[in-house]
């Protein structure tokens, strides 16, 4: 560390869920200090690195705001000579339709569309810079998560989802938000990780049914209803894209950078969604289990913790919800 006492790390796409809450667990520590750009500039300069010691990329969103992000970062670290441990927060979306065990060494596949192919243009910019570490993380997950449980709670609690038969027999790549923030942690302080890549999910994941079955009983959503395939049909290629146009609006007028914050909107249940559903890809985390220390939180566990907001007055939280938890 440069003459502080506190390593002081730049956090870029803080306004995002999760790279929110590796900031705030940032700021709790007694070892490091986060550093965030203000919300008036509207990209990372030279000037940025001054004084800084690492950098945590948990860039999130538009798939054109990825690769921006990547390219400006990149840019001004070889312009400015600046060495420093730089941490790309990237995705299982790399993978692209990949089936099977999917390792680190597997190749990129940018096959499931921009966000996707974003991600893996962020990682041909971090691969250059021999001082990175990217984190390939699963489907996040945990309190007030907006995509993977706020989302799929809405959709749990209207009967929307649940047991999808054979479209819901792909593995979920499951990852507690808390897992995510302790790699982070860890990332930034191993000894002899630069230059490598790490999948990041809990081993031994459930299958999509199982995630949402038990997903339903822990918020009281039962019982799990059965959707069938022309049901998931209608609702992938009528309903979504209405909702999804819908949800573009509200975006638009209230600022949200997720759908999935939506008051009134329902929830798309979006094609891409059930294709995940549908893939046999289970990622290999033996790598980071024994170069970073991880242990992943039970999913039983998970579940829980992800459940309790909404008995505790939770914005997203329906009244059948909570009605349910108290028996």
């Amino acid at each position: 560390m440069a003459g502080h006492l506190k390593l002081r790390v730049l956090v870029l796409g803080a306004e995002h869920f999760a790279t929110a809450k590796v900031q705030a667990t940032l700021a709790a520590s007694d070892w490091a200090m986060p550093i965030t750009l203000s919300r008036d500039e509207d990209a990372l300069s030279d000037r940025h690195l001054d004084g800084i010691d690492a950098i945590f990329n948990g860039t999130a969103g538009k798939p054109a705001t990825i690769a921006a992000t990547a390219r400006q970062l990149y840019g001004a670290l070889e312009r400015t000579g600046a060495e420093m441990r730089v941490i790309q927060l990237s995705s299982m979306t790399v993978y692209g339709s990949l089936q099977g065990e999917a390792l680190e060494s597997a190749p990129l596949r940018a096959d499931l569309g921009p966000y996707g192919e974003a991600q893996i243009r962020g990682e041909e910019f971090a691969r250059k810079y021999p001082r990175s570490v990217i984190l390939r993380p699963g489907c996040e997950y945990g309190p007030d998560s907006p995509e993977w449980t706020v989302r799929i709670a809405r959709l749990l609690e209207a009967r929307r989802l649940g047991d999808l038969g054979a479209a819901g027999d792909g593995v979920c790549n499951l990852l507690f938000v808390d897992d995510l923030i302790a790699a982070v942690s860890a990332s930034l302080r191993a000894p002899g990780i630069e230059g490598q890549a790490f999948n990041l999910a809990m081993r031994s994941p459930p299958t999509w049914n199982e995630y949402f079955i038990r997903f339903a009983q822990a918020l009281g959503a039962v019982p799990v209803t059965r959707v069938g395939a022309r049901r998931l049909r209608a609702e992938a290629k009528v309903l979504a894209p209405v909702l999804r146009g819908l949800e573009m609006i509200e975006r638009r007028l209230r600022g949200a950078s997720s759908p999935a914050t939506s008051r009134w909107c329902p929830p798309a249940l979006t094609a891409s969604l059930l294709a995940l559903c549908g893939q046999d890809i289970a990622l290999n985390v033996g790598k980071a289990e024994r170069a970073l220390g991880m242990v992943w939180t039970p999913l039983d566990a998970g579940l829980h913790m992800a459940a309790q907001p909404f008995f505790n007055g939770h914005p997203m939280g329906s009244t059948s919800m909570r009605r349910n938890s108290i028996g």
